[in-house]
């Protein structure tokens, strides 16, 4: 097995190649060609016929053509939608001649350098084009198309925007002019359970637990399932929506949500920028606010990193701050 391989750019046209064989063997051949990848392709072709190549070897492309039916089979549909706009508008152009060993931290800073000419605030973007190169690489190395790629792919400095939190009125305001039942059994969900607008699309009755005061997310983001507690007023508006409700789906067909939700505003004189996927950052910041540990509200949430959920901790400040005079003055 090759322990070792390089290609070493000595000047313009001009590229060394090392194979290391053993603890002190190893071959040298100096080759004229226009670019390192062209030496890795000369280098490529040296190991094949030493009959020392651990793994095929198969470029970013080849991978890709493979690791996309995958992704379809295994994957949500909005996660395979926007991982192939990535691959085919950004990652192949760039990546796909190269071998995944061959990815190393230059070609990623020159990546980044050459996706931040496109604009200065697409930092989370550029962080998740590598996220899913990454993944891409792991997986063809799982498989065995490809040698190990580079483990660590440094992201660029991202700050998630802390959000603005409605009040409670405001949201209360807005729940009280929705159109009807199901429309307000929905904003109510939205907000006392923290829901995505997917996930609320996606729930179904029997996902609803009243005897023991529960909902299961079942599809939540990433496939994962998780549980959140039903507030009385939640469960009490989804038993009345149930009486007129005789689909699978708790809500079916929410085609005019969008349309449903600005209508209340509006009806509510809430001019303020609120969406329904605000009510999810509101119930996580309210929840802390009445004293829910952080840890509680990242389950509820379904977040994979306690530092996403932290960053709704700057609304508990002023309660804090207020505290804090209250006993030092």
């Amino acid at each position: 097995m090759v322990s070792c391989m390089s290609a070493k750019k000595v000047r313009e046209g001009v590229f060394d190649i090392y194979i290391r064989l053993g603890r002190a063997d190893r071959i040298r051949k100096r080759v004229k060609c226009a670019s390192e990848m062209d030496a890795l392709a000369i280098e490529t072709e040296m190991r094949r016929e030493l009959g020392k190549e651990a793994r095929t070897v198969f470029t970013v492309n080849s991978v890709s053509e493979k690791y996309i039916p995958w992704m379809e089979m295994h994957q949500r549909p909005k996660t395979v939608i926007d991982k192939r706009r990535m691959l085919m508008s950004q990652i192949l152009p760039f990546f796909g001649a190269m071998f995944p060993d061959r990815i190393n931290a230059q070609a990623i800073e020159t990546y980044k350098a050459k996706r931040l000419q496109a604009g200065r605030k697409i930092h989370r973007q550029v962080n998740l084009e590598l996220l899913c190169l990454s993944s891409m690489l792991k997986w063809g190395y799982e498989q065995g198309l490809c040698n190990e790629p580079m483990k660590k792919m440094s992201p660029l400095p991202y700050s998630r925007k802390i959000p603005e939190i409605p009040s409670p009125d405001d949201i209360e305001k807005i729940i009280q002019n929705a159109s009807g039942l199901f429309h307000k059994s929905l904003f109510i969900a939205l907000y006392h359970a923290g829901l995505r607008s997917q996930e609320a699309r996606s729930l179904k009755w029997e996902d609803v637990d009243f005897g023991h005061g529960w909902l299961r997310v079942a599809d939540g983001k990433g496939g994962k399932q998780r549980i959140v507690p039903l507030s009385s007023r939640l469960s009490e508006s989804l038993q009345e929506h149930r009486k007129k409700s005789v689909g699978v789906f708790v809500w079916d067909n929410i085609r005019s949500f969008k349309t449903a939700w600005n209508a209340a505003k509006r009806r509510a004189g809430i001019i303020s920028k609120i969406t329904p996927h605000t009510l999810r950052h509101a119930f996580a910041s309210h929840n802390l606010e009445h004293g829910t540990d952080l840890k509680s509200v990242q389950d509820m949430l379904g977040h994979e990193d306690i530092q996403t959920t932290q960053i709704y901790l700057h609304t508990t400040f002023k309660k804090h701050s207020e505290q804090v005079k209250k006993v030092f003055g």
